[in-house]
């Protein structure tokens, strides 16, 4: 998945990031991602002029 914002979101970067409120309606879902991810990782794109410009997220899970 890729977007144009360069932003790595809390929870998806190297640390995980605060968690959501338990009263909060959005927030968890790559966090869920990342819990059920055999490897997962972000990165930023474009720094060539006519490269797509945002971030790219993956992530990997097996067939367990």
């Amino acid at each position: 998945m890729w977007d144009s914002n360069p932003q790595i979101p809390p929870g998806f970067g190297t640390t995980g990031g605060p968690p959501a409120p338990a009263d909060a309606e959005s927030g968890r879902g790559l966090q869920l991602v990342r819990a059920c991810a055999d490897s997962w990782g972000a990165y930023r794109l474009g720094d060539a002029p006519t490269a797509h410009h945002g971030k790219l997220l993956w992530a990997e899970c097996g067939q367990g």
